[in-house]
């Protein structure tokens, strides 16, 4: 019997949601079965801070809905790792998120590696995230292309800036490695890869690849580390 993974996208659109379906699911070893969802409700892109708060509540339930339906892992599907922590706590089964994951794989890669991601305000939430991992000495820069999310489904002008910013990292940065900052970006990993000489991460794969990983060595989360919540009343 296969995997079955989750891919939680934690924004509430549906068309963006469509246009990454067929990519996740291309991803995933043959036999393993991948469903793809959005939020109900929330923002229809993350962003910022702001919206992973918005998001917040919405996530969660999708994320115990999962383990409810019996799912192995879940995807969080977000390299902002849109409260991963909290959904590591509310679930027994593993979690990965998009961009911790490709952090890890650029690691036993290179030496250094730059992220590229759609906005500033993005940027700064990664740089935080990487920070709190313990990797800013193995990260020669985190850019962006000023494109925000939705707009990446105009492929010719993000593949540009993206492209831009990416040659940029690696000229000017020191970047070994170039992780892309979002998973819309996943379509236009194979383009860039092709323009650039050195390794191109895509977040997306990489927390699913990460998930099959966890399941096929029977791992999950250490619950000293992401200890389940006590039961209270939420009024």
């Amino acid at each position: 019997m296969g995997i079955r993974i989750k891919v939680v996208i934690p924004n509430a659109s549906i068309e963006f949601r469509d246009s990454q379906i067929e990519e996740r699911k291309k991803t995933a070893a043959p036999g393993n079965e991948v469903e793809v969802v959005c939020l109900a409700h929330g923002p229809v892109s993350i962003e910022a801070a702001y919206d992973e708060a918005l998001a917040a509540p919405y996530i969660i339930e999708e994320v115990k809905k999962a383990e409810r339906e019996g799912f192995d892992v879940i995807s969080l599907d977000c390299a902002m790792d849109t409260i991963v922590r909290a959904a590591r706590e509310a679930v027994k089964i593993p979690v990965t998120s998009a961009g911790e994951a490709s952090y890890l794989l650029a690691l036993g890669l290179c030496r250094k590696f730059s992220v590229v991601t759609v906005l500033k305000s993005t940027a700064l939430e990664i740089k935080e995230n990487i920070s709190k991992y313990g990797f800013e000495n193995r990260v020669a820069s985190v850019r962006n292309a000023n494109v925000p999310v939705l707009d990446l489904q105009d492929e010719k002008k993000a593949f540009k800036a993206i492209l831009e910013e990416a040659k940029i990292a690696i000229k000017e940065d020191g970047a070994e490695v170039i992780v892309l900052g979002c998973t819309g970006m996943s379509s236009l990993t194979g383009k860039l890869q092709k323009e650039l000489d050195v390794p191109v991460i895509d977040p997306a794969a990489a927390s699913l690849k990460l998930a099959e990983i966890y399941v096929s060595m029977g791992l999950t989360t250490s619950k000293i580390a992401y200890e389940a919540p006590g039961e209270k009343e939420i009024i």
